[in-house]
C-alpha cells in the first residue's frame, strides 16, 4: 500500500536533516501521546531508488528502473545504458554522441534519426521541444543517478501523449550523489572523455556541479564527434518544501559518414561515399557536402514541491534555447528554438470508500515553442550553402490535463482510472513568400485508461490495462524538405496535412522480485489508426510522412530475467545473469502493404549478459547481443534485407581500493561485420549501389577510471 504522503515528507525530511521531532497538538480534549522521533539508516540515495520503485510498481504496466551506480562500465552515451532493456530497441547510428535510434513498442521508428514517438524528461521535466521532437545526442546519461521508463500508455501520468512512452532523466543531486569524483576514458578511434563532479551540503542548501568532455575520431571515415556539457542541480529544503534550479549547457558536434550500399557495407564498412569512383561516390561525396550536426543548448528549470497534511503540490518551469545546424547531403537546416514549459501536479492519499486505501492525482501542463527554420540547398560541386530555399516561422503551443485515481479494492488488489486531455496546435508561417505555404494545424484526443494491479504475495504482482495514446506530427513531419540533389536550386518546402495518430493498448503482465531470481514480463497490442509512416525514395534524403489510410497493429513480448547465484569457488564470490528478449511484431492491417511487416524494427532482439565477481572488488563480464533474423528495410518487405548478427563483448571492472573505479570493456570481440541500421523505404530501389545501410562498428576496447572522495 503507498505511504501517505505526510509520513513520506516527515521521513525524507529525517533523511535530509537528521531526526525529526513530530510534537502533539495542543487540542483541548484531546488526549497527549508522547513525542515520536523519526529515524531512517536508509541512505539518500537508496531512498531515491525505494521511492522510485515504489511509483513505478503502482503502474499496472511495463516500466523500466536503472541504477547507474551499479552500471559498471561507460555510461558516455543513451545506447549503452538502455541498450541492455526490456522493451527498449537501440540501433546506434553512427556511433559516438550522434543521434542513435531509440525506440519503444514501435513509435516514430520510421524516421531517420528517430526524434519522435517518446517523451524525454529530467526529473520529470520535459526535454522534447514543443513540437514533440527531440534530439537524443544531447543527452548525457552521466549527468543521471536514476533512468526510469514507463512503456507505451503507461506514461499517462508523465504528462506523455505517444505511443512510445517516456524515459525519465533523474539527475545527480549532493544527495544521491554525494561523492566528488574525476573521470577518465580512452579507447578505439580516437575515443577521449573527461568528467568532473563537485558536491557541497551546508544547512538547507546543497549543489551539484558536472562537466564532462568527449571526443572522438569515429571508426569511419567522416565520422568525428564532439561533446562538452556543464549540469548544475542546486537545490533547498525545508522540513515541507524542496525546491531544485537546474541550469544545463550542451554543446554537441558530429560530421555524418551517411549510407552505403548493402555490398560497400560488407566489402568496406568503414568507407563513405566519395572514396570510390563510381556515379554514385561522384554524385553523392560525402567529403565535398560535409553532412554534420551541430546543436547547442541552453536549458534552466526550476521545480518546487511542498507537503501539507496529506496533500503534495509540486510546480516546475522549464526555459530551453537550442541552434542546430543539420546537414544531409543536399539540405541544410538551421533552427534557432526556443520552448517554454509551465506544470503543476497534486497528489493526495485519502480514504474515500469503505473499500480501502485512495490516491488521487492531478497533473496539467502548458508549454509554448518557436522553432524558426531557414532550409539551404548544398552545393553538389563546392559543399557551400546556396541560398536560402525556404524561411519558416514554426510556432507549437500544447496544453494537457490528466486525473488519475487510484483505489485499493482489496488488500491484494489495486485499480486506476486515469483521463488525460490534450491539445495541440501547430502553425506554420512562410517568411521567404508571406502567406504562400501558411498553416495551421490543431489536435484534440481524449485519452482514457483502466488498469488493475493484483500483489498475489510479496514480490510478485500481476497487472493490466487498456489505454488510449495519441501522437500529433512535429514540425519534421509537417514541413518537409523536397531536395534536388541534381538540381539544387528547384529545391522547396513541402506542406503535409497531417492527422491525429491515436492508439488503443491493451497490456498483460507480471512481474516477480526474488533474492536469486527476479523477472518481469509484458505482452501489449495495440490497434493504430491514422499512423504516421514515412518513406524514405531513392536518395535516402527525400522522404515524406503519410498518414498510413488503413489500421497498423503493433504487439510484442518484453521480457527481462535477473539471477544469481553464489558458486562457492572463493569464500565471498558471486555469479550473476540476465537475459533480455523483445519482441516486435508490427503489421499493416489493410491498404497498400496489406499483411506486411512496418520495416524498421527487427522482429527478434536477445540480449544476454554472465558476469563473475571472485571477490567483491573485481568482476568479468560475457555478452551476447543476438538479432537472429534478416529484417526488411521496405514495408513492401520484397527488396532489400538487414542482415541478422551476433556481438559478442566482454567488461573488466576493478576497485582496488576505496575511491577508485576501473574498467575495461571490448566490444564486437569476433569483429563481425553487420548493419546496425537502415533507412526505412517504402519500397526497396531497383537499383543495388543506393545508400540503405549504416555499418556497425568494428571490434573496439576503451578503458576508464574513476577517482571519488
Amino acid at each position: 500500500m503507498k505511504k501517505s504522503i505526510s509520513y513520506r515528507a516527515t521521513l525524507m525530511a529525517s533523511l535530509l536533516f537528521g531526526p525529526v521531532t513530530v510534537y502533539p497538538t495542543e487540542t483541548p480534549g484531546a488526549i497527549q501521546l508522547p513525542e515520536i522521533i523519526v529515524e531512517s539508516n536508509r541512505s539518500s540515495d537508496d531512498w531515491n531508488k525505494e521511492e522510485l520503485r515504489e511509483q513505478i510498481e503502482q503502474v499496472p504496466g511495463g516500466t523500466n528502473l536503472i541504477d547507474l551506480k551499479e552500471f559498471r562500465g561507460s555510461q558516455g552515451s543513451v545506447a549503452r545504458v538502455l541498450e541492455a532493456e526490456p522493451g527498449i530497441v537501440v540501433q546506434e547510428f553512427f556511433g559516438g554522441n550522434d543521434q542513435p535510434r531509440i525506440n519503444v513498442r514501435g513509435s516514430g521508428i520510421q524516421d531517420n534519426p528517430v526524434s519522435r514517438g517518446i517523451l524525454l524528461m529530467a526529473d520529470g521535466q520535459p526535454l522534447n521541444q514543443a513540437d514533440g521532437s527531440f534530439i537524443i545526442g544531447l543527452i548525457d546519461p552521466e549527468h543521471s543517478r536514476f533512468i526510469t521508463a514507463y512503456r507505451g500508455a503507461n506514461a499517462l501520468m508523465q504528462g506523455s501523449t505517444t505511443l512510445g512512452g517516456a524515459i525519465d532523466f533523474h539527475q545527480r543531486s549532493a544527495f544521491n550523489s554525494p561523492e566528488n569524483a574525476i573521470q577518465f576514458e580512452a579507447g578505439s578511434f580516437g575515443l577521449g572523455r573527461f568528467g568532473v563532479e563537485l558536491n557541497r551540503r551546508k544547512g538547507a542548501w546543497d549543489w551539484h556541479l558536472q562537466s564532462s568532455h568527449t571526443q572522438s575520431d569515429g571508426w569511419r571515415d567522416h565520422s568525428d564527434a564532439r561533446r562538452s556539457n556543464l549540469a548544475l542541480n542546486l537545490g533547498w529544503n525545508s522540513d515541507s518544501i524542496e525546491n531544485r534550479t537546474y541550469l544545463t549547457w550542451v554543446d554537441n558536434r558530429f560530421d555524418v559518414p551517411f549510407l552505403l550500399s548493402k555490398e560497400r557495407s560488407l566489402s568496406d564498412p568503414e568507407s563513405v561515399l566519395g572514396d570510390y569512383d563510381t556515379p554514385f561516390d561522384r554524385f553523392m561525396n560525402v567529403e565535398v557536402r560535409d553532412p554534420y550536426r551541430d546543436t547547442q543548448q541552453w536549458r534552466l528549470a526550476n521545480q518546487t514541491t511542498w507537503w501539507r497534511g496529506s496533500n503534495r503540490h509540486q510546480v516546475g518551469i522549464v526555459g530551453d534555447w537550442v541552434e542546430d545546424s543539420f546537414r544531409n547531403p543536399a539540405v541544410q537546416t538551421n533552427t534557432d528554438a526556443s520552448n517554454i514549459v509551465l506544470d503543476y501536479r497534486f497528489d493526495r492519499s485519502i480514504d474515500i470508500t469503505s473499500l480501502g486505501h485512495s490516491d488521487v492525482s492531478l497533473f496539467a501542463q502548458a508549454n509554448h515553442g518557436e522553432l524558426p527554420r531557414q532550409y539551404y540547398s548544398v552545393d553538389p560541386g563546392t559543399g557551400q550553402l546556396l541560398a536560402a530555399f525556404a524561411d519558416a516561422d514554426l510556432e507549437a503551443d500544447n496544453a494537457t490535463l490528466t486525473a488519475e485515481l487510484q483505489q485499493q479494492l482489496a488488500t491484494d488488489w489495486h485499480l486506476l482510472v486515469a483521463l488525460q486531455l490534450a491539445h495541440h496546435q501547430r502553425e506554420i508561417n512562410d517568411r521567404l513568400t508571406p502567406g504562400l505555404l501558411d498553416s495551421q494545424f490543431d489536435y484534440t484526443a481524449f485519452n482514457p485508461r483502466i488498469g488493475l494491479i493484483f500483489n498475489a504475495r510479496p514480490g510478485q504482482r500481476f497487472f493490466a490495462n487498456l489505454s488510449r495514446s495519441s501522437e500529433a506530427p512535429t514540425f519534421w513531419q509537417l514541413a518537409i524538405s523536397s531536395p534536388n540533389p541534381n538540381d539544387p536550386l528547384n529545391a522547396h518546402l513541402q506542406i503535409n496535412d497531417l492527422k491525429l495518430q491515436t492508439a488503443t493498448t491493451v497490456e498483460l503482465g507480471m512481474m516477480q522480485e526474488g533474492d536469486t531470481l527476479s523477472w518481469q514480463l509484458a505482452w501489449y497490442y495495440s490497434w493504430v489508426k491514422d499512423e504516421l509512416i514515412s518513406e524514405v525514395q531513392d536518395f535516402a534524403i527525400d522522404g515524406t510522412t503519410v498518414n498510413y489510410d488503413h489500421r497498423t497493429v503493433h504487439q510484442g513480448v518484453e521480457l527481462g530475467l535477473n539471477a544469481r547465484a553464489n558458486p562457492g569457488f572463493f569464500s565471498h564470490d558471486q555469479l550473476t545473469g540476465r537475459a533480455i528478449y523483445t519482441w516486435s511484431d508490427f503489421r499493416f492491417d489493410g491498404g497498400r502493404y496489406d499483411g506486411n511487416r512496418i520495416a524498421g524494427i527487427p522482429v527478434h532482439l536477445l540480449f544476454t549478459e554472465l558476469e563473475y565477481f571472485p571477490v567483491p572488488e573485481f568482476g568479468i563480464s560475457l555478452d551476447l547481443r543476438w538479432q537472429p533474423e534478416d529484417t526488411h528495410v521496405d514495408h513492401a518487405n520484397a527488396g532489400l534485407q538487414q542482415d541478422q548478427y551476433t556481438l559478442l563483448g566482454a567488461k573488466f571492472s576493478w576497485r582496488p581500493k576505496t575511491g577508485l573505479d576501473l574498467y575495461l570493456e571490448l566490444d564486437n570481440l569476433t569483429d563481425e561485420t553487420y548493419q546496425t541500421a537502415y533507412v526505412v523505404r517504402g519500397f526497396s530501389p531497383d537499383d543495388p549501389n543506393v545508400p540503405t545501410f549504416i555499418p556497425g562498428p568494428a571490434r573496439s576496447i576503451h578503458a576508464g577510471l574513476r577517482l571519488h572522495w
